[in-house]
């Protein structure tokens, strides 16, 4: 039975220690990179760019439609024979006396008198009339059904296709600087909340050896109440001092809770899951050496955008040319067609605007995107020069800084060993232990908030840089 608990403690050891093993930086990292919302919405923003440029790669292959349809006209089709009446009764009616009258030269050699002409022309009008109908035939049903093929095929669009096929194509790279530039402000603000972090837990630490300090002293301060040495005041002085160093170190707790929060939203992963960070701040405040780079994803994406406009601009100007296409159609079932058609029919269309108001004003908007997307480019180039440039002189004026405060802070520490010692020979009082004491803090806050400082303008200036992971070599 011990044997089994013994393993059983062993296997819940080992669990614990898989599940609950301390999150690096790197790992915060990859895990963002996989999960983040920002990020996934980036790659479903490239996905649906590359899917594009595939379907415009497919625009010079034959577009086949089938074409089917059941008609209903309101009325049957007609011929308009009252329309035509007269023509038709005259003519006819003068083609007769002209054939009488050509047979009866052949004849007798004459022609017919005109008396005689006017009466062949009169009956003649007369029948013809009579016989002539007096309505308009039918010659179609009201309804028929209509079905075939039509094919279209592109054989010169004035350049369109290629700049349509150019433009979708400059889209996917804009697509890929764009989750680039997701990436790297994903990894940034990482960084930024896992240095946070690590301040808290250095601070964490620091206020508990100021709370076991406190509370030593006021234990002190007891036994020289109860010696009647000092005044009951100094004893209640030492036991706030105490009490207000254990509330700090709660909020501190609770500040590290809501950052790791926040880490965890930025990672990606739930709320509830656990995420063991116990790093205190690396000290080490060495300078990097600095670079001139070209990989801010910001620059390279309006790089992108730019040479996007000016695809788009020219795409817009091919608009104003010709567009001639390849054309076939065949119709298989032609039941009670209106009109007798031949089944199948090719041949070549062309298109070209003649007319189009609206093409002066398009041409002119594509040449202003282009200008204004190189002057957001120069715009950005001047920003980031800039930028780094401060994050640089930062960098030097924080490492003085936090070595200045560094040795503030160490000497913070002599003269709170002194005082106890003074205390404890009667020279000082239990409040200038607790004065001591409190001092000593605040300067491990500055000196920390200084380190937290230069460790966030590192990773301010890799970001910049354009390669925002490489504060992970400075953050194991």
């Amino acid at each position: 039975m011990k044997i089994k608990i013994s393993a059983f403690l062993l296997l819940l050891l080992f669990c614990s220690n898989a599940f609950c093993q301390e999150t690096t930086l790197a790992n915060c990292i990859n895990t963002a990179l996989q999960n983040n919302s920002v990020i996934k919405i980036a790659k479903q923003s490239l996905d649906t760019r590359q899917e594009l440029l595939q379907s415009n790669k497919n625009n010079f292959l034959p577009k086949i439609d089938a074409l089917a349809g059941y008609n209903y006209i309101g009325e049957p089709i007609k011929v308009n024979l009252q329309q035509v009446k007269d023509g038709i009764v005259e003519g006819t009616a003068t083609q007769n006396v002209q054939s009488a009258n050509t047979l009866y030269h052949e004849i007798t050699g004459n022609q017919l008198s005109q008396q005689v002409q006017n009466v062949i022309y009169q009956t003649s009008k007369d029948i013809i009339g009579t016989v002539y109908p007096n309505y308009n035939p039918t010659i179609t049903k009201q309804s028929y059904f209509l079905a075939g093929v039509m094919v279209k095929q592109p054989l010169y669009l004035g350049g369109k296709l290629k700049a349509s096929q150019q433009l979708s194509q400059q889209q996917v790279e804009s697509g890929k600087a764009n989750l680039e530039s997701s990436k790297q402000i994903t990894t940034y603000n990482i960084a930024l909340q896992y240095i946070q972090i690590m301040y808290l837990n250095s601070m964490i630490e620091k206020q508990k050896k100021t709370v076991a300090s406190l509370q030593e002293n006021e234990k002190y301060a007891e036994n020289l109440l109860k010696a009647e040495i000092i005044p009951p005041y100094q004893k209640s002085w030492a036991a706030i001092a105490k009490l207000q160093a254990e509330t700090n170190l709660k909020n501190l707790y609770l500040e590290k809770e809501n950052a790791l929060l926040t880490l965890k939203d930025l990672m990606g992963v739930s709320l509830d899951g656990r995420l063991e960070i116990n790093k205190e701040l690396n000290i080490n405040t060495a300078l990097p050496i600095f670079n001139v780079s070209e990989n801010n994803a910001d620059l390279k994406f309006l790089q992108s955008k730019k040479t996007e406009a000016e695809t788009g601009n020219t795409l817009t100007k091919s608009l104003s040319r010709p567009n001639i296409f390849a054309i076939g159609n065949y119709q298989f079932l032609r039941n009670d067609l209106p009109l007798i058609t031949p089944p199948w029919l090719v041949g070549v269309e062309l298109q070209w605007p003649i007319f189009d108001p609206e093409r002066k004003s398009r041409n002119a908007a594509s040449k202003s995107l282009v200008k204004e997307a190189d002057l957001l480019l120069q715009q950005k180039e001047k920003s980031v020069n800039l930028a780094l440039a401060i994050a640089k002189n930062k960098l030097i004026s924080l490492k003085d800084q936090s070595e200045t405060l560094d040795t503030s802070r160490k000497q913070t520490y002599i003269t709170t060993e002194m005082i106890i010692k003074r205390m404890e020979n009667g020279l000082s009082s239990v409040k200038d232990v607790n004065d001591a004491l409190q001092l000593q803090f605040e300067a491990e806050k500055l000196y920390y908030t200084s380190i937290v400082a230069y460790q966030t303008a590192l990773a301010t200036y890799f970001y910049i840089a354009g390669n925002p992971e490489t504060i992970t070599q400075y953050i194991p």
